[in-house]
């Protein structure tokens, strides 16, 4: 039978960024991550991978 190591449990590799935003804006944030069945962080990891992926694009990074 397999243990399970309780120390790692809820723990991620990935960063946390804390963001200040315009209660209106996280409202919308909040339906269309409601529409695309993400979670507010989810949605905010896709949008952006998307703008990361469209400044290299155009060569800004």
């Amino acid at each position: 039978m397999q243990s399970l190591n309780v120390q790692n449990l809820g723990k991620t590799n990935l960063r946390r960024v804390t963001a200040y935003i315009d209660h209106d804006l996280y409202g919308e944030l909040e339906k269309l991550a409601e529409a695309d069945s993400r979670s507010v962080s989810q949605m905010i990891a896709v949008l952006v991978k998307k703008a990361i992926a469209e400044a290299k694009v155009e060569g800004k990074i």
